[in-house]
């Protein structure tokens, strides 16, 4: 069975997707794993596009943007690798790309599986959409892990984030720790700076990188050399594989709850709801903050059971609209019980997709103060479809706030923007917090504060 012709995607996905509410993954076969990845793997997820994606797409100019990959990969000129023509038929078109890619192999410049993973990388991101990507096999296992809650990748269990000074040099600090995880065990603390792994060098490194290092197999150790303050200390960390809770609260004093949702994987509205609970129990809370910095979303039902909590039910938490049903609305269910409570909302460029569900509903109703800088601005409801090598992440809603503001590559502003900047964490202070803090009018003074 070929890869255009096998795996069809049932006509009712998209009305079962709304039921289900997926923002990040439901699972699609395309048929058992090639050997070696060839030009059919552009052509599988050609395939999905045609099925799933929320635009109708034309073929041939999606193809194109594959072969301007292999263009550019293979220093290949378009007297070689020609443009497919705006008039061929679908199946032409699959034939010429097909000739082309296996002109472009003959070059020799790069294998032909790394030919079809730059191949199929380029054409999804010429959509210019942040929930349309392709995942090579080893990052497609630990997107499915970690939606799920699973393990995903063996490390220390630390968010990080890249920050520079006033002369431009980036400085990786670790923004959190996650409760129970080896890094917590080692005595690691938010804002923590991390100078090098091991005797590699973290200066200048995106977060993306310096997470490529510091990630290991189980049991091996990463050497971390740290700052903190005027100090500067020598961290060994044994990695594991990391299944962070998606929920950390605590009193922040008596009366205000502080919450670090890291993620609306499977099972976080639930916890979150339990946590709050019990913490009300206990001391009667008269505000909380809800901290969604560096949340990348995860699933659109999680994303309303948090909204349900803070909102009444039946409230529009979103506008939906896919290329088949048309527009729908997504709204908040079940009891509330913490509608009343005055609230706050920690906000940076790290929180996306069901953080800006969350975000955009509580700030389109003024149920909550927005504090922060600008959110990421991509959101917008993806399943996940398995490719014959890898997989792929397929844009199929668009999503907008209750009141229909776009959210998509352009972001949420704060109602009270606060910029963390590296000097800040190099003093150990959380002003975005503080600012959340003030507002709700906290007697104390939080300048250094350890991990959630």
């Amino acid at each position: 069975m070929n890869a255009r012709s096998s795996g069809t995607l049932r006509g009712t996905l998209l009305r079962h997707l709304i039921a289900w509410g997926l923002v990040a993954v439901l699972v699609v076969g395309l048929g058992p794993p090639a050997r070696a990845a060839d030009g059919t793997l552009v052509l599988a997820a050609l395939q999905v596009l045609e099925r799933t994606y929320v635009d109708p797409i034309h073929p041939v100019d999606v193809l194109n943007a594959a072969v301007s990959a292999l263009r550019e990969a293979t220093s290949q000129s378009q007297e070689v690798l020609p443009p497919i023509p705006a008039g061929d038929t679908e199946e032409q078109a699959d034939v010429a790309f097909i000739a082309e890619f296996e002109r472009a192999v003959q070059a020799g410049t790069i294998s032909e599986t790394q030919l079809a993973y730059a191949a199929t990388r380029t054409m999804l991101a010429s959509f210019h959409d942040t929930h349309t990507f392709y995942l090579a096999p080893a990052q497609w296992a630990q997107f499915r892990q970690e939606l799920t809650g699973n393990p995903g990748f063996s490390g220390i269990g630390i968010v990080i984030t890249s920050q520079a000074d006033n002369t431009g040099v980036r400085w990786v600090f670790v923004e959190d720790v996650f409760p129970g995880s080896p890094a917590a065990s080692a005595g690691l603390k938010r804002f923590d700076r991390i100078l090098q792994v091991g005797t590699t060098s973290l200066r200048n490194a995106t977060s993306a990188q310096a997470s490529q290092v510091i990630r290991g197999p189980s049991g091996s150790v990463a050497e971390l050399t740290v700052q903190r303050g005027e100090q500067v200390l020598r961290i060994p960390v044994a990695r594991a594989p990391i299944q962070a809770e998606p929920v950390a609260v605590r009193l922040i004093e008596p009366g205000i709850a502080y919450v670090r949702l890291f993620g609306f994987n499977q099972g976080a509205g639930r916890k979150l709801s339990a946590a709050l609970e019990d913490l009300s129990a206990r001391n009667p809370l008269r505000s909380i903050v809800l901290d969604l910095r560096g949340n990348p979303g995860g699933l659109i039902t999680e994303a309303a059971r948090v909204g349900s909590l803070f909102l009444p039910p039946a409230t529009t938490l979103a506008r939906v609209t896919d290329r088949e049903h048309g527009p729908g609305l997504l709204r908040t269910s079940g009891p509330s019980p913490f509608a009343g409570i005055p609230m706050a909302v920690l906000v940076d460029r790290g929180s996306a997709s069901g953080s800006e569900i969350v975000v955009g509903a509580l700030k389109d109703y003024h149920r909550a103060t927005i504090i922060g800088d600008r959110t990421a601005g991509a959101l917008g409801g993806a399943v996940g479809a398995a490719l014959p090598e890898g997989g792929m992440s397929v844009t199929v809603l668009r999503i907008s706030t209750p009141l229909g503001t776009q959210v998509e590559g352009v972001g949420i502003v704060p109602d009270t923007p606060v910029t963390l900047t590296e000097t800040d964490m190099e003093r150990g202070a959380d002003t975005q917090l503080q600012a959340a803090l003030q507002m709700l009018g906290a007697t104390g003074t939080y300048g250094l504060l350890d991990a959630a």
